[in-house]
């Protein structure tokens, strides 16, 4: 069934990030790569988010900021917010019915606030943590509306699809299995990946930097292993998606920092 009538990437500011650190025996260097935000258009469901990206909300509190880019280089503006990439389609945030969270850093959540009314959807981990997020962290509150969201947990796919052979369980998003989640936690303590079966393409978040290290096998430093909330369960996704990638090299895998995502 043709369900998602289109996928568009947009990339919502950009951070950097040094590959020769990141990765062992690794002559890459800096690279420079989106943020990115993903719109798809699902012939039932209407628009769609996969994340937000991040806001300038982040910048109210000068030493939460600090705090935030004290390992990391962000670069962001009010065009690349999500709100103005909307606008700058002709697209009214009214016209956003859904977003699909991946996780809860600033840079997946940040737009939500400028999403006049939507559902959000998650696997029940990831939902968890947005709902009971920690009242400490004022970079991750700065990014929550104060409106209440209305959130439904994807329920258990009842159907068989290759995920199966390397996750104990898939999710289904809207229960027609045109979008599947699986839990892909290590780089945070709950994070999800969107499989879209129609294009064959899975979106994994930040279970790595880009898809560069699954499609050269590169291993991760102690440094980048370090900035994970669990470097074990981080090695272990990537690993599962790297023998993904050697199993079913059709499916096309992309990441919250792909620099082309079609």
């Amino acid at each position: 069934m043709d369900r998602i009538a289109s996928l568009k990437q947009y990339r919502c500011g950009t951070e950097d990030f040094d590959f020769s650190q990141l990765y062992l025996s690794c002559d890459i260097g800096i690279k420079t790569l989106p943020i990115n935000v993903l719109m798809l258009e699902h012939r039932r469901q209407g628009l769609i988010l996969i994340n937000t990206g991040c806001s300038l909300r982040l910048r109210q509190n000068q030493s939460d900021y600090a705090r935030l880019t004290a390992s990391r280089k962000l670069d962001f503006t009010e065009k690349d917010t999500i709100k103005s990439r909307l606008k700058a389609d002709g697209l009214d945030p009214l016209a956003v019915k859904k977003v699909l969270l991946t996780h809860c850093d600033p840079e997946c959540c940040g737009g939500l606030y400028a999403l006049p009314k939507y559902i959000m959807y998650s696997t029940a981990r990831v939902l968890a943590t947005f709902t009971i997020a920690d009242p400490s962290d004022r970079i991750m509150k700065s990014t929550i509306p104060e409106e209440d969201i209305t959130k439904k947990a994807a329920g258990l796919y009842k159907g068989k699809c290759l995920l199966n052979d390397y996750f104990k369980w898939v999710f289904d998003v809207f229960g027609d299995g045109s979008l599947l989640a699986v839990d892909i936690n290590g780089h945070s303590g709950a994070m999800a990946g969107y499989f879209i079966p129609e294009m064959n393409i899975f979106f994994a978040a930040d279970a790595s930097v880009d898809e560069t290290a699954v499609y050269e096998d590169l291993v991760p430093s102690d440094k980048l292993l370090s900035l994970q909330s669990d470097p074990d369960g981080y090695l272990l996704v990537l690993m599962l998606l790297k023998r993904m990638h050697r199993e079913h090299p059709e499916i096309k895998m992309y990441f919250s920092h792909s620099e082309s995502i079609s």
